[in-house]
């Protein structure tokens, strides 16, 4: 659909405001800030007026049409929102206009208004700050049910976060001290002093047998515990956990991340590295892996998204965890945003307050 017809085009009880919109794929170059309509909520859903939404890699990916949530543009990109009820479906009765809500939107948050489905969606207490809420819709939800679902950890057991100076490995890590849960991360030195903070322990992945420091540090034993959001360490990670450990699978940044379309020679590459892991799941070796997708849970298992996500804003209300977050940008900057995490994200989460 042309832009300018999306734009002109509504139907009664549509709002129009101003949005992030992917014009076609790519990077922050596809990203252009406009008018952009929302329709009323269909018979399960909410739409919001956000205070606070967030940016992510699933983001950018998704913007470059390699996520396996690929829309077709032009769309509003926006996984997670924080916002005020503005209206609900007919088949809404437990939520009303005016109600404070956090939720998964998978698309649209990038915007004044947006529209999420009422089963990815909780009550978000007033005197809650949105950037902070907002961290917890995808980041930790992630980190909580590998933690606590995917994976169940026991109080002294020790993890390896591939990647921890993200979001995610920002919210392992914080979730970690709370579970009584030892975390190791991966990263680059420069990211030491935020992992640390967090009470992880780096491991400099540029310098550092990533095996052999883990089994160092587990006096021989190896993780019990690996979460790997990367791809193409998987293998690494597999030989890092014990026998009887497991291995998660949280994404494939390596196989889908590139130049705005998919890069065969990069996928070929990662998909020779991570077959054998794959393939070790069928031997008698003690060790198992799984994947783990927040979307495809929220939708199998919705009850548990919104118990999750409760819980998560009691611990955050109690000062059990504190969301890091790395920066706040405006919605007229998310493309500056974008272009610096195509470089290398921040330690936490970035935000976008509406």
């Amino acid at each position: 659909m042309p832009i300018s017809r999306a734009i002109q085009e509504g139907s009664p009880g549509s709002l129009t405001g101003s949005a992030v919109v992917a014009t076609h794929f790519g990077g922050a170059e596809a990203l252009d800030v406009m008018k952009w309509p929302v329709r009323p909520p269909g018979p399960e859903e909410v739409r919001v007026r956000v205070e606070a939404t967030a940016i992510s890699f699933a983001d950018l990916l998704m913007c470059q049409g390699l996520h396996p949530e690929r829309r077709k543009p032009p769309f509003v990109p926006g996984w997670d929102v924080v916002g005020e009820v503005e209206s609900v479906g007919v088949h809404v009765t437990d939520i009303s206009s005016g109600d404070r809500v956090a939720g998964l939107s998978i698309v649209g948050g990038w915007a004044e208004h947006a529209l999420i489905p009422r089963l990815r969606v909780v009550q978000v207490p007033a005197e809650l700050d949105a950037t902070s809420a907002v961290c917890l819709v995808m980041d930790y939800i992630v980190a909580y049910q590998m933690l606590t679902r995917s994976a169940p950890v026991s109080r002294g057991n020790t993890v390896l976060i591939q990647g921890a100076g993200g979001g995610v490995g920002t919210a392992a890590m914080q979730l970690g001290k709370t579970l009584d849960v030892r975390v190791l991360g991966t990263d680059r030195e420069k990211k030491r002093a935020h992992i640390e903070s967090e009470g992880g322990v780096l491991i400099d992945f540029e310098h550092e047998d990533v095996v052999e420091r883990c089994r160092e540090l587990t006096g021989g034993r190896g993780v019990d515990a690996a979460y790997d959001g990367i791809g193409a360490t998987a293998w690494q990670s597999l030989k890092a956990v014990r026998h009887g450990g497991r291995l998660i699978w949280f994404g494939m940044v390596t196989m889908l991340s590139g130049s705005g379309r998919r890069d065969f020679r990069r996928g070929v590459t990662t998909a020779l590295r991570v077959g054998p892991v794959l393939a070790h799941n069928l031997l008698p070796m003690g060790k198992r892996t799984s994947f783990y997708s927040i979307q495809q849970l929220a939708k199998k298992r919705p009850e548990w998204y919104q118990e999750d996500l409760t819980a998560l804003l009691e611990m955050v209300a109690a000062g059990e965890i504190s969301p890091r977050v790395a920066k706040v940008w405006a919605l007229d900057e998310v493309p500056t945003a974008i272009a610096g995490m195509a470089k290398g994200a921040m330690p936490g989460k970035q935000v976008i307050g509406v």
